[in-house]
């Protein structure tokens, strides 16, 4: 193998050596200079997203590589004459550092030109990109006074030389035989001792460039993590340029509102109850751009059967949002995949990771009394309240009413009767959302339930409440129904059941 004298070449070649780093830290300068002016002009405004996959090239990885080598050869050259030497060690961490960012700007690119990176993020970018190009522009410096010889009195070269007493003899190449009698393990042995005095002797050196790799990669991944490819959970809120979202629940069920299953057995649907707010004017929301990923599989919102899902929500139907609103979009998903990851995406950029709710699994039971108002709070509801505050059972009711004709108040007798049956007169205080009334309430979730002896029976009932009033309810209801032992409604609101005893 033919080497040239490692330090004598060093000496003859210091300027060239710098110039050659000088060079390539200025293209890499330059490269990262771009992309900054590039973030710059799409925060202002001024920039196509288009024109973002233009600032991505790899050459950069080359560039570094090889500016690491050469520092890594000259600090070795430099320790073994004990010169100053802690520059290239400097030199060495901030490149690996602008490796990094270099790296992390290509995602944001990627992101801006696929969909939407928001407006704080590209800021984050944009201050990163700044200070990583400050550092360049002090690294060139320093390279540049190496190159141009103004400190070479520190390195006292001229004292080397004549204590090499270099000639050109000490520049010509010489010969290093390898191989010959020698073993494969003995020379492998040899050179892991040579490694490990190596080691001992640059140790210090090994362990900076090992922590700062350590620490430049950690922190790549914090900020791949938390910023590029961050993954939100159900009630965090994150923005973009036009939109800010909030996932406030998310439900799975095979059921509609009324308890019922749909045709199809194989299919069950995702629901999703998003708070969208707009950053700028009123406008309407592409659902395309809000995708569901079920493992591998990706659906979009679908809001055909919305009106079987109304008690948890309003769904999102192209409507204009103005300024926030709280919808539901609803995904039709195959059964077999409800155990799979779920992540709601949008405009593949933000990711949101689901935890829905099984409405179809009865949760708890709850018992109330009467004068007790069931909270609706932990309900598909998410509010509300339901009590009664007294009851009474008879075979008839009189009620009177006052109405007024051509300026004159008069009053109306009626009987409120049960046809042979009785009459339940409930007294209630409710908070219900706007598409139930306290006797639809009852009708679509409850069950009407009494104890005679032994026997529990299911009672009809029927709403016989007079117009005008309003206090609660007059229900007709089984014969029964005034002699039983116990008397209790059975509310089920999907997967919280309620039940709340009269008598």
């Amino acid at each position: 193998m033919v080497l040239k004298n490692p330090y004598g070449y060093l000496i003859k070649n210091f300027k060239l050596i710098h110039f050659i780093l000088l060079g390539i830290y200025i293209y890499l300068a330059v490269h990262v200079n771009s992309i900054l002016q590039y973030y710059n002009q799409l925060i202002a405004g001024s920039a196509s997203k288009l024109d973002a996959m233009s600032y991505v090239n790899n050459y950069y990885i080359y560039f570094i590589i090889i500016s690491s080598i050469i520092c890594v050869i000259v600090y070795a050259l430099m320790k073994y004459k004990d010169k100053p030497r802690l520059l290239y060690v400097l030199l060495i961490g901030l490149y690996v550092v602008v490796w990094v960012m270099i790296r992390i700007s290509y995602q944001g690119l990627n992101t801006i030109y696929l969909s939407v990176l928001e407006t704080k993020t590209l800021r984050l970018y944009r201050d990163l990109l700044q200070i990583i190009v400050v550092a360049q522009y002090i690294s060139i410096a320093f390279v540049l006074v190496r190159a141009l010889g103004f400190d070479i009195k520190k390195f006292n070269f001229v004292k080397d030389l004549n204590e090499l007493n270099l000639s050109e003899a000490d520049l010509e190449e010489i010969e290093v035989t390898l191989g010959g009698t020698e073993s494969i393990q003995w020379r492998f042995n040899r050179r892991l001792r040579e490694f490990k005095y190596y080691y001992l002797e640059n140790k210090a050196f090994i362990i900076i460039i090992l922590v700062i790799v350590v620490c430049v990669a950690l922190s790549g991944i914090v900020v791949d993590k938390q910023v590029v490819n961050k993954v939100y959970s159900e009630g965090e809120e994150f923005s973009t340029d036009d939109y800010r979202f909030n996932v406030l629940n998310s439900y799975i069920t095979s059921l509609d509102w009324e308890g019922k299953s749909f045709a199809n057995s194989d299919t069950t649907f995702v629901i999703v109850r998003l708070n969208i707010g707009v950053n700028r004017s009123a406008m309407k929301f592409n659902t395309s751009n809000l995708l569901l990923k079920v493992g591998n599989s990706s659906y979009t919102s679908n809001s055909r059967y919305a009106s079987r899902f109304e008690d948890l929500g309003f769904a999102y139907r192209d409507s204009v949002i103005r300024n926030q609103g709280i919808y539901l979009f609803i995904y039709n998903i195959l059964t077999k995949d409800i155990n799979k990851k779920m992540i709601l995406e949008y405009a593949g950029s933000k990711k949101i990771r689901l935890n829905p709710i099984n409405l179809d699994e009865e949760k708890k039971r709850s018992e109330y009394k009467i004068t007790e108002n069931i909270d609706l709070s932990g309900s598909s509801f998410q509010g509300g309240h339901f009590g009664v505050v007294s009851y009474e059972i008879k075979d008839q009711f009189a009620y009177s009413y006052q109405y007024e004709v051509w300026g004159q108040t008069n009053t109306a007798n009626l009987t409120i009767s049960g046809n042979g049956g009785g009459i339940l007169h409930l007294v209630i205080d409710s908070n219900l959302p706007s598409k139930f009334d306290n006797y639809s309430f009852l009708s679509s979730f409850g069950n009407l339930k009494y104890k005679i002896g032994d026997n529990v029976v299911v009672s009809s009932f029927k709403d016989k409440t007079p117009a005008s009033y309003s206090e609660g309810l007059y229900l007709a209801v089984d014969g029964d129904v005034s002699k039983a032992d116990s008397i209790w409604f059975e509310i089920a609101i999907r997967d919280q059941k309620y039940v709340y005893i009269l008598k």
